[in-house]
């Protein structure tokens, strides 16, 4: 039987000894900080303590009286402000933060249901299809974000 080799009993053990409790209780942690998970982790929190840090550094050219009044107005904005946890209302430097890119995947996603070439593109036509889709996605983000600055500078002094 090719299920009984020397690995499929020495896993089968690591299981018993895992499942009676009769774990290692001296591990290593060494090797496991050694590892790519941890230094993965660390750069993801370092990437989001900064983009917090960056939604707080004011931008200047912006008259932020006239802004506010006009996210308290309601309207897109206010709505766009709400997704993005109010940091666009910060007006700070890293303010549009992902929205573009998650308004643009939602469109985008919506759209390849309606449109059949973009669903062609994103299910059929394999790696090449999907990385295409996610360029469109790309361009597509980066234009909400331009309309957006565009739409926040709409208040200069």
């Amino acid at each position: 039987d090719a299920e009984m080799t020397p690995q499929y009993y020495e896993a089968r053990r690591s299981v018993a000894n895992v499942a009676s409790g009769s774990i290692d209780q001296g591990a290593d942690w060494t090797k496991f900080f050694q590892g790519k998970l941890p230094q993965k982790v660390g750069t993801v929190l370092l990437l989001l303590a900064l983009s917090r840090v960056g939604t707080y550094i004011p931008i200047d050219g912006v008259d932020r009286a006239a802004f506010a009044a006009q996210m308290n107005q309601g309207g897109m904005m206010s709505y766009v402000d709400t997704l993005s946890g109010g940091s666009i209302s910060k007006l700070g430097i890293f303010s549009l933060g992902i929205v573009p890119f998650i308004n643009s995947s939602i469109i985008f996603q919506l759209l390849s249901s309606a449109i059949p070439e973009l669903q062609k593109l994103q299910k059929e036509e394999g790696l090449a299809g999907r990385r295409k889709f996610n360029q469109l996605q790309r361009y597509g983000a980066l234009g909400f974000a331009v309309v957006q600055v565009i739409d926040g500078f709409r208040f200069d002094f």
